[in-house]
């Protein structure tokens, strides 16, 4: 049973297999039940109405949906979806509800932006794109790597707009040569860009609560890739899942990078070596 504590907010959660979900339910409503005493006890009462349960697991995984989570006399239904400090997670980890959400909130942004564009300057436009809208698509992106194109493209749809009425261009313009003169990633490569961020961070101790999720690559016969510094690739079971994750998703694209970005000094010099080779792929 493994737990996270935020100001407001419990999260209680437990792996179990397809078969074991029922004795994972009772163990959670013992741990809830220990947690509603203990509160009593400190003049604090657990509410069940808000109180949400669900069960991730594989679109072709055998679980019964009919389970029933019991806090005192409550009875709590599993949810289809949750919202998670502001991203939404939907009980087959596809991530369409979070996209659904992204696109919803920027193209309100977007239609704003283009009534206003006429009395903008192209850098006031350009700063205004930056607040309203891409900070919108850029936050936990992170959370997106590893999707399929088709779940991401309506973001990049999104950003394709944005790039055209910043630009002032006619609405069927190719849009590669706009993004790059504006010189913004697609939406694959930020969200690349992104993880392998906070993977440089985490390697260089600004944030040491992830490096329990990437370990260096040990060569056993002395190979000429050891001295590479490359990571440790996990091992995955279940490959669309696990190649999502990110100690699969970020030691991968991290070991693709050249021995010039990964050996930067800075973390300004990594973003600017970072971007300067993505670049290279769109």
């Amino acid at each position: 049973m493994e737990y996270h504590l935020y100001a407001d907010d419990t999260q209680i959660y437990t792996p179990c297999s397809p078969s074991d979900s029922m004795n994972a339910c009772r163990d959670l409503e013992r741990c809830l039940e220990k947690v509603s005493t203990w509160m009593i006890a400190n003049k604090l009462k657990l509410n069940p109405s808000k109180t949400e349960f669900i069960i991730f697991s594989s679109k072709h995984a055998k679980i019964s949906t009919n389970m029933l989570l019991h806090i005192g006399e409550a009875c709590v239904a599993p949810s289809e979806q949750i919202c998670n400090l502001g991203v939404i997670f939907d009980r087959h980890m596809t991530m369409v509800p979070q996209v659904r959400k992204i696109c919803s909130s920027a193209m309100v942004c977007v239609r704003y932006l283009g009534k206003i564009r006429p009395y903008l300057s192209d850098c006031s436009a350009k700063s205004v794109a930056h607040a309203l809208i891409t900070s919108k698509i850029d936050n936990c992106n992170s959370l997106l790597a590893g999707l399929p194109s088709s779940t991401l493209r309506p973001i990049q749809r999104v950003l394709n707009i944005t790039a055209r009425i910043v630009s002032r261009s006619p609405k069927f313009t190719h849009v590669t040569p706009l993004l790059k003169s504006l010189h913004w990633l697609p939406i694959e490569s930020r969200i690349q860009f992104k993880v392998l961020l906070i993977l440089y961070k985490s390697l260089n101790g600004y944030t040491p609560y992830i490096e329990e999720l990437v370990h260096p690559h040990i060569s056993r016969a002395g190979l000429r890739s050891a001295s590479k510094q490359l990571l440790m690739v996990p091992i995955r079971t279940r490959v669309g899942y696990g190649d999502c994750s990110f100690a699969a998703f970020a030691a991968n694209a991290y070991n693709r990078l050249p021995r010039e970005v990964r050996n930067s000094q800075t973390v300004d010099c990594f973003k600017c070596r970072l971007k300067t080779y993505l670049f290279l792929f769109i």
